[in-house]
Formats: structure tokens, sequence, C-alpha cells
């Protein structure tokens, strides 16, 4: 009888559960208006550095196919992250989509500070100063927080120009860190994991962009359609 009881309390668990899903899922959220759209599309375009960065990739990495493709992935993907913390006003730095996240203005600062940590990971090449992040606890403005974003990937720019193919193909004995753990593994693996953590930064933000009433600048810059 008891074994029962379970199955039939299991089963109803399981059938709310399952309700509630359905209704989170089917029940559409609310889309941003044209004139919202049209905005993003706009300050996403003001912004937009794409092609002066890809022009400045050709000329650089000309006959560099390893380091150019690491550019390529930075690039792309830090372009998302300054204009998206251009397009967000001022008032939006402060929001987070639940209390136990970083607010907006803490995750630029965050995907800030891990360029510099991933950028010389693997030491850095001939030439290059080794750089600290500034102090981004400090940095609570928007102009501070998107100066100090530029002056990493201006940081990060520079250690790739710098990087020839032969210094990013040197084996190193541990490379890695705290969360992802040591591998042994050749210098340009951690400029790809610090490429991956770019994007997942970026993709952390689209959140907050469309719940502060903006089209993500992936989006924006590549509208459906057009």
């Amino acid at each position: 009888m008891m074994h029962l009881i379970a199955i039939a309390t299991t089963l109803i668990v399981v059938s709310l559960s399952t309700a509630s899903a359905h209704a989170q899922t089917t029940t559409p959220a609310r889309g941003l208006t044209p004139e919202q759209i049209a905005m993003s599309e706009s300050l996403a375009a003001k912004f937009d550095q794409a092609a002066a960065r890809e022009q400045a990739r050709l000329k650089t990495f000309a006959n560099r196919p390893l380091g150019g493709a690491l550019q390529r992935s930075f690039n792309v993907f830090t372009n998302y992250l300054v204009v998206a913390a251009e397009m967000m006003p001022e008032s939006a730095y402060a929001f987070r989509p639940t209390p136990d996240v970083r607010n907006f203005g803490e995750q630029i600062n965050h995907a800030t500070g891990a360029h510099y940590s991933f950028c010389h990971q693997a030491g850095v090449p001939p030439g290059i100063q080794r750089k600290a992040a500034p102090n981004l606890r400090a940095l609570t403005a928007k102009a501070e927080i998107v100066k100090a974003l530029r002056d990493s990937i201006t940081y990060c720019d520079a250690i790739f120009a710098a990087a020839t193919e032969s210094w990013l193909m040197e084996p190193m004995p541990a490379l890695g860190g705290s969360s992802s753990g040591l591998v042994p593994a050749i210098r340009a693996h951690a400029f790809m994991y610090g490429n991956v953590h770019t994007a997942e930064d970026y993709g952390t933000i689209t959140t907050y962009i469309r719940m502060s009433g903006f089209v993500p600048p992936s989006t924006a810059l590549h509208p459906p359609g057009k």
C-alpha cells in the first residue's frame, strides 16, 4: 500500500512539474518594440569597430595563420562587449537580472580582468611589458568601466601582434587556472581558452541587454532579413 502511495505521489509531482515547465516555455516573453529594435541597431552601428579591426588584423597577421585566427576570435567577441558596454545607459550599469549575480557594470569589469589574466597567462612575448589589471572594484561609473575594457583589449592586441607563430607553439608545462585545472599545452592554448571565456562573458550579458530594452550587438549588427 505504501509503495502504491509513493508511486502516486511521484506521478503527481512529475505531472505538476511538467505542467509548470510547459507553462513557462509556451508563455511568450514581452518582445522589444520596433522603436527599441531600431534604436539598438543604430547604437550598435555607431560603436561597431569590426571592419576597422579586421583590416588591421589582415595587415598585422599576413602569413601568420595561428596568431591571425586567435586575433580574429578575440576581435569578434571583444567588439560585441565594447558595443554592448557603450549601448547600455549609465542607469543600467547597476542592473542585475537576479539578486545573486553581478550587475552589468561588474560583469563588464569581470571581462576586463579576464583579458589581463588570459592574455599573459602563458607569459608575454619579447618586447612586451606585462601589465596588471586596474583596481576593478573601484570602477563603478560607465565611462571608467568602458575605458578599462578598451585598455584591456589594447593590451591583448599588443601581445597578439608581438607573438610569433613559433612563440605561440612553444610547449608550457602547466596552463590553466583554479577552475579549469592545469594542463601541459602550447602557449596558444591560453589564448584559445581566453577567447572562449570572452564569448561566455558576452553570452552572459545578452540577458542583461534584452531585459534593459535593447537588442544585443550580435543581432543588432546582423538583423534577420536585412
